[in-house]
């Protein structure tokens, strides 16, 4: 069987990448259009009467999604689509490339585990797993904060709220000096969608954003109706274990679930047993992989 590979032209072909998902993909992954809407870069293969795979690049240097239909697969459609993604990025000056994210955007962290012939497909093409990462999630509407949530990092003078206007700088400033990939999503946050933990000396100690209910996040097709979001939960290095992401977590929670939010999702973290003590279930497991272009 031969095949060819072109470009991929977000317009006309959005489309085919979206019945390809629901053709490849397992009714545990429905289709997410939000997702397939943030592709840009890609390169689609065709054989016969049209086209069969498909994998999205981008520039960055990330692999965010690879899929060939059923029909087509075990024919090295989709080993020649990743070899060609792995030139189109050398020939951007990319060094290196991680599956899933790890670039401008992204649908989900990493591989995820459930799919098992994906992990296989990087596992046995030389990538490198370095980890694996977890989604949490829990049903806002019967949520209570654990005992104990606020009391030892109020304890050590922590009060949380959210910034005023005048506060959104030291927040930034904050995001910049402590968690600088973080930045560029509080940059773009209103102070509404942020709580900020600070010390009795008025400095910032830890930080988190919010969002909900209907936040914009491209698992809503499996999370509900009035989905949440908590991410970027960061702590200073010196004042980690004294409480203060428990107190972020556990304020953000009880503020979405008061405006009406349902399912709340807590994305990419490592932190499981803290966020499980915080009153979230894990929920999506993903091996990352990357390897040099």
């Amino acid at each position: 069987m031969r095949w060819q590979i072109r470009s991929f032209t977000a317009a006309a072909d959005r489309e085919f990448v979206e019945r390809l998902w629901v053709a490849a993909m397992p009714p545990a992954w429905p289709l997410l259009p939000a997702g397939i809407t943030r592709l840009g870069e890609g390169l689609v293969a065709e054989a016969g009467p049209g086209p069969v795979g498909f994998i999205a690049v981008d520039l960055a240097g990330s692999i965010p999604l690879i899929l060939v239909a059923p029909a087509y697969q075990w024919r090295g459609i989709g080993t020649a689509l990743l070899a060609a993604a792995l030139d189109f990025l050398r020939a951007d000056d990319a060094t290196s490339v991680t599956a899933g994210s790890g670039g401008h955007f992204y649908i989900w962290p990493g591989v995820p585990r459930d799919l098992l012939g994906a992990v296989r497909f990087f596992a046995t093409r030389g990538w490198q797993h370095s980890h694996d990462t977890l989604d949490l999630v829990t049903d806002l509407r019967r949520y209570r904060p654990p005992p104990g949530a606020y009391e030892h990092a109020a304890a050590k003078g922590i009060t949380v709220t959210g910034p005023d206007s005048a506060g959104l700088a030291d927040v930034l400033a904050f995001e910049a000096a402590t968690f600088p990939s973080w930045s560029r999503w509080f940059a773009v946050s209103a102070p509404a969608g942020m709580l900020v933990a600070r010390d009795d000396a008025g400095h910032i100690a830890g930080t988190l954003l919010l969002r909900g209910p209907g936040a914009d996040t491209v698992f809503a097709p499996m999370l509900g109706p009035a989905t949440g979001t908590i991410g970027c939960v960061g702590v200073a290095a010196p004042k980690q274990g004294e409480g203060i992401g428990t107190a972020l977590v556990a304020r953000a929670s009880e503020i979405l679930r008061d405006v009406g939010t349902r399912n709340c999702h807590i994305g990419w973290t490592t932190r499981e047993s803290f966020y499980c003590r915080a009153g979230y279930l894990p929920w999506r497991r993903y091996a990352m992989f990357s390897r040099p272009t």
